[in-house]
């Protein structure tokens, strides 16, 4: 059976100072701050409660909500062999959902399914005008590059949209892709794609970067798989943060099938601008 996803939800980093985090979030990135205790500092980038948690408390993780508590079911059962659990009393409430399955993906990363997560009444407004219109995607280091792709594909149930040498694009809705899997020397969380509203506020929040003396890792630059205009820095614990605009969405990407890209860094950014990030080579394991 397949489950139908909603969106993808929410990404936790474990950060040693919310303060500091707190600071790019806000007024480096531009994402309205939210409900704050001991340990966590949530953002968001729109309607949803949150988008981002900051945590004190070690560990990454990255959610996608599920259309039906039936979906649940369902994703137990197809991750048996990963050992899912249920979340439950304290875990949903941490979370601000009403009930959710985790797992670990073979990367070390939690996967949080979750249902009904918290909708904030209030609409989105950052501390400046950065463009930002929603969370759009995660990006993972994988050591092991097929043993996450068949989590991703055989467990979650998402599809892949396109390869970049052994790189994996994968969707679980219209757009291009949700979860991105890059071939590394290391394992966890990659980095956080953020969609803004147009080209133009990819190229404002660069000059914004610069101004910060925020260091740019990728871009400006275009992905060739997903059409994508974007600009990348590093953000809390090396997360990389990025600004994106024009990213494909719509029926013909299923339609269409995947696509395989030579491993070459031009194949993460036709425009040509040079990365420090070594996943982005487009090497192939």
């Amino acid at each position: 059976m397949t489950i139908a996803y909603r969106d993808l939800r929410y990404l936790r980093i474990a950060v040693d100072d919310l303060d500091s985090a707190t600071r790019f979030a806000t007024e480096v990135f531009g994402l309205q701050p939210g409900d704050r205790d001991e340990t966590d500092a949530r953002f968001r980038p729109d309607a949803r409660n949150y988008a981002l948690c900051c945590s004190t408390e070690p560990g990454q993780a990255v959610a996608l909500t599920v259309a039906r508590r039936e979906d649940l079911d369902v994703a137990e059962a197809r991750l048996a062999r990963w050992s899912p659990r249920r979340l439950e009393g304290a875990d949903c409430a941490r979370r601000q959902v009403k009930s959710g399955l985790v797992v670990t993906a073979p990367n070390g990363v939690q996967v949080e399914l979750v249902w009904r997560p918290l909708t904030s009444g209030w609409r989105y407004h950052g501390p400046r005008d950065a463009g930002i219109t929603e969370f759009q995607a995660v990006q993972l280091a994988c050591t092991d590059i097929a043993a996450n792709e068949a989590f991703w594909t055989e467990g979650i149930g998402a599809e892949v949209s396109d390869w970049v040498g052994d790189a994996v694009f994968l969707r679980i809705d219209d757009a291009h892709h949700r979860i991105a899997l890059y071939p590394s020397d290391r394992d966890g969380l990659l980095g956080a794609v953020w969609a803004v509203e147009s080209i133009h506020n990819v190229m404002q929040n660069w000059y914004h970067f610069q101004n910060r003396q925020v260091p740019v890792v990728h871009g400006p630059g275009r992905q060739p798989t997903s059409g994508a205009v974007f600009v990348t820095a590093r953000g809390p614990s090396a997360i990389l943060f990025s600004y994106a605009a024009e990213t494909e969405q719509g029926p013909q990407i299923a339609a269409r099938g995947p696509r395989q890209f030579p491993g070459t860094p031009q194949s993460h950014d036709v425009w040509g601008s040079q990365s420090e990030a070594p996943e982005f080579s487009g090497r192939e394991r």
